[in-house]
């Protein structure tokens, strides 16, 4: 084969060999990434947690962090913290903290429009997920009110929505000036919120993304100030001043569709707020499968020690004297159903032959001891024997 030829045949091989170990190691690869998923993302984001017992949280897993896109979206920079008030799964009480501003940014010239705003908040809310009406016997509505603040319905149609209501106070200061007269002031808000929230999905780290929407309504106590934009003295001068008054109708504080990311690495929107008869009663379901585990085993071993003293007891004739010793002072125990080991089988044979042995020598030795301790009969006297009768004439 010539040189030239030779060299076109390694190429050949070379170029369908490689094909082959780049795709393996692709699908290797892809193998690996798709493991390190399924191993670092343990979070189903679609179904609810069937897991028993209570667990404890940490810190982090008790923490959230969340913003709202609707203010974003009107260009008020907005960040939150919520805290679960206990550290287990079934508590459903939180604290939260928002602050949102966009307070007197700095120019060179007074604007014809101003947009300015800053507010903190305080909040306290309690998680709950629907509950259909026949289930664990709860019972059905009675009165309208009743069913508008319920957590109980015929059907549940979002069973991975997590619902919450609160209460909510705030502080904080506004100036808006969109025409020729602006609104400037304090104001002091409080009143209840509602909403949901829709578990989206999880990282790889085990944290995972929340969507969250509520509505935040109730009543204002403001004190304002009208004023207008004069361009020539390039100021604001106040028109009207008032005092602190109670608006009488209510007000919608806040709109919120927002996303909420928590910093748990186990714990999700659904494995937490849930309900505390529903978390005891799977315990308790798992307790006494683990009770009823153990007094089956105890019944076993009771009825095997109840037949092998039946056994023993009726039939320990037939047995040798191993067994009736071993009636005598063996107690059978859990540990002695196990199998031995084989070198306890030795060391058990050694001992019995050993008992065996021992046990015949005793017989043997009572045997001699009772034979000396037998009284010996005196032995009978000879009577002299007669001499013949030709003795007596030779005499």
């Amino acid at each position: 084969m010539s040189q030239g030829t030779s060299k076109y045949l390694i190429a050949a091989v070379l170029l369908l060999i490689l094909p082959m170990a780049m795709q393996a190691q692709d699908e290797e690869r892809g193998a690996k990434r798709v493991r390190a998923i399924r191993e670092s993302n343990p979070v189903n984001q679609k179904f609810l947690p069937t897991k028993m017992g209570v667990d404890t949280l940490s810190f982090l897993d008790r923490l959230a962090v969340r913003t709202n896109t609707v203010d974003w979206l009107l260009l008020i920079p907005n960040i939150g913290m919520e805290f679960d008030v206990k550290p287990v799964t079934w508590n459903r009480w939180t604290v939260g903290f928002n602050v949102r501003g966009n307070w007197q940014t700095s120019h060179t010239y007074t604007h014809g429009i101003v947009y300015n705003l800053f507010e903190a908040r305080l909040e306290g809310r309690q998680y709950w997920r629907a509950r259909r009406i026949g289930r664990r016997q709860l019972p059905k509505h009675k009165y309208f009110w009743d069913k508008a603040i319920s957590i109980r319905r015929t059907k549940v149609k979002h069973p991975v929505f997590t619902w919450f209501r609160g209460l909510y106070a705030g502080y904080g200061t506004y100036s808006f000036l969109f025409g020729s007269e602006g609104h400037q002031g304090t104001a002091i808000v409080g009143g209840i919120s509602y909403g949901f929230v829709y578990p989206m999905f999880a990282f790889p780290n085990g944290n995972s993304l929340d969507l969250e929407f509520g509505v935040w309504g109730g009543m204002a106590y403001v004190k304002d100030a009208t004023y207008r934009h004069d361009r020539e003295s390039d100021c604001y001068p106040i028109i009207e001043q008032k005092d602190w008054k109670l608006n009488p109708f209510p007000v919608i504080s806040d709109i919120r569709l927002g996303l909420v990311y928590r910093l748990s690495d186990k714990y999700s929107v659904l494995s937490k707020y849930r309900y505390r008869r529903d978390v005891d009663a799977a315990y308790d379901a798992h307790l006494t499968a683990l009770a009823q585990a153990r007094q089956h085993r105890r019944d076993s071993i009771k009825n095997y020690m109840h037949d092998y003293l039946m056994i023993s007891g009726h039939f320990w004739h037939v047995y040798d004297s191993i067994a009736g010793l071993d009636k005598a002072r063996r107690t059978l125990s859990e540990h002695d159903l196990k199998m031995p080991t084989e070198e306890e089988e030795v060391s058990e044979k050694k001992r019995l032959k050993e008992e065996q042995r021992m046990r015949k020598e005793q017989m043997r030795q009572a045997r001699r001891d009772a034979e000396a301790s037998k009284p010996q009969k005196p032995k009978k006297e000879k009577k002299p024997k007669k001499e013949k009768k030709g003795k007596e004439a030779d005499s």
